[in-house]
Formats: structure tokens, sequence, C-alpha cells
């Protein structure tokens, strides 16, 4: 699997533009993405009113195209919002054991959602890798044999660039420029060795005139 740390363009004037090599990669994304299991996840409803839930979350298994899974049930707003509009937001805060008083560095997605049965093969076998996932799967288990019908997994495909904050970036250097923590990279073909990224959603065909485009 190929992957890229991608230059970081700082707004500053054409005359003195700083381009910073970003030390974020793909790697180190996924790492964190395994590592953690909460995140806050946003929709727009109807009426173009945002909304967003704190959500646990499972990733896909290695080998497989990323995706972010979620167990949730039908009638709740924020599977209601994606059964009318599937794109999403998403932000990871990877929060600290230690300097737990500083703000967390932040993994920031976006992509499609789309609900899927709550026996979902590969949704059921990304949440019993983890002890959450495990507890969670097990309380709908529970709650399914009491009558509940409307359980459901929320598959999220990510659009192929994400933006990141604070991740592999001293809080000394961003004392001295905050920018320097804002860094993007691109999520590799799972499919092809040999093509290092992913032509995915509709962040793929404007990533090479305007990398930030996908991050706003």
């Amino acid at each position: 699997m190929q992957t890229e740390g991608h230059d970081l363009e700082v707004g500053m004037g054409p005359q003195n533009r700083q381009t910073t090599r970003a030390r974020v990669t793909f790697e180190l994304v996924l790492s964190h993405l395994r590592a953690h299991d909460f995140a806050v996840l946003s929709k727009v409803d109807d009426a173009g009113m945002p909304h967003s839930a704190g959500v646990n979350y499972g990733v896909s298994r290695p080998g497989r195209d990323l995706a972010i899974y979620v167990m949730t049930r039908r009638h709740l707003r924020k599977a209601r919002n994606i059964a009318r509009n599937p794109n999403i937001s998403l932000v990871v805060p990877l929060t600290r054991r230690f300097l737990w008083f500083l703000p967390p560095p932040t993994i920031q997605l976006h992509g499609r959602a789309q609900m899927l049965e709550w026996t979902d093969t590969e949704g059921t076998a990304v949440f019993s890798h983890s002890w959450v996932g495990r507890r969670i799967l097990e309380a709908y288990r529970e709650s399914h044999q009491r009558g509940e019908t409307r359980i459901c997994f929320l598959k999220i495909t990510p659009d192929p660039l994400i933006a990141t904050y604070m991740v592999g970036s001293s809080i000394w250097t961003l004392r001295r420029r905050m920018e320097a923590g804002a860094a993007t990279v691109m999520i590799p073909s799972t499919s092809d060795p040999q093509t290092p990224f992913a032509a995915r959603g509709a962040c793929a065909t404007r990533r090479e005139s305007d990398p930030a485009a996908c991050t706003r």
C-alpha cells in the first residue's frame, strides 16, 4: 500500500508563500481512527438545519476499503436525516491520556452514509473487534429479542481527502504558528497496489485544482 504526505500551503502572500511538508501519513491517520471509537457525526435535515450527534464507531478491517460503521436505530433523528440526505461529516477527537486539559487533535472527514441491516456481516465483524463494540452489539441483540426491529448499521464511505489538525504536531510548534497543525492526506487505493490513490467521490475531481475544497 503506497501512501504519501502532502504539501500544505499555508495562507501567505504569493511572493513569500511557504510550503510545509506535512508529517501526517494515511497510516498515522488510520492508526488513530482504529485506536479511538468516539466521533461527532453531522448531517442536515430537509430544512437545511444542521444536526450533530456523538456516536461510537468501528473501522473496516485491514485489506478492505476504508469505511466507518455506526450502530443506531432507523427512527432516530440521525438515521432519518441520512435516509433523506446521505452526505455527512465526521469529526474524531483524539483525546489525550496526558495533557488532557489541552484541546485534542482532530481528524475530519466528509462522505456518504448508507443504512444496512443490523445483521450485516462486515459491520458485525467490525464491532466484534473491540470491547466497546461487543458491548453495543450485545445491547442491541437483547433489544432485538425484546421486539426492537429498527436496529441498523450506518456505513460511512469517506471522500478521498481527509483533513487533520494537530495530528503529529508538537504543541510548541503550534504556539509559534497555529497553521502548522493543519494537514491533509489522501486515502490510498486498496484495489490496485500500483495506484497510490483512489479516485472516489465528488472531491476526487476537485483535488488537483483545489486540495482544500474537500475540507471546507
